[in-house]
């Protein structure tokens, strides 16, 4: 991608309705970040995606697909892993037979951030510490990317942290889980 220094990807503008949107305690980012993900896709791409009774579309309620989320992603409150994520958006769409399956990158993933954001489809991003995440490791929605002048790339995510148009540097990307 040669274009430098301009956001590629979906306006930081359709995130603010998420911006409440947070991971309340332990270890939930993956649960939070899942929230997100398919609150955006009712909101913009697939409105059968997330049952009626469980959140209205446009909605900022999403207490109940948080909670149910949960049960299904981490019903143990344990740190996960992009695998964990993954199955467990999946048995979501198993339980109310949707027609999908999330598929997970376990390490890197830049390349399918890129991709998807291009196709306005934001990827649920797993952070590693290792790899400098100030947030250590966690999950994020990323909906941006650019590339500066220098070379360096970074992504425009909701941070599941209060914070729904915080910039980071892609380097820190350790696993995605996107929708084909």
């Amino acid at each position: 991608m040669t274009i430098t220094n301009e956001w590629l990807g979906i306006s930081e503008s359709e995130f603010y309705p998420y911006r409440n949107i947070t991971t309340k305690s332990g270890y939930l980012c993956g649960t939070s970040a899942a929230t997100v993900f398919l609150c955006y896709y009712q909101d913009h791409l697939v409105k059968t995606i997330v049952p009626e009774h469980i959140r209205q579309n446009g909605s900022e309620n999403t207490k109940a697909l948080q909670d149910l989320l949960r049960v299904i992603i981490q019903p143990f409150d344990f740190p996960t892993i992009s695998l964990q994520v993954s199955h467990g958006l999946s048995r979501y769409f198993r339980l109310f037979k949707l027609p999908f399956r999330a598929r997970q990158t376990p390490v890197g993933g830049l390349e399918r951030v890129k991709k998807r954001l291009l196709q306005g489809k934001p990827v649920i991003v797993g952070l590693m510490k290792l790899k400098g995440s100030t947030y250590g490791n966690h999950w994020v929605v990323a909906y941006g990317y650019k590339k500066d002048e220098t070379g360096k790339e970074w992504l425009k995510v909701h941070d599941n942290w209060g914070n729904y148009h915080k910039v980071i540097p892609a380097s820190w990307i350790n696993g995605t889980i996107s929708l084909p």
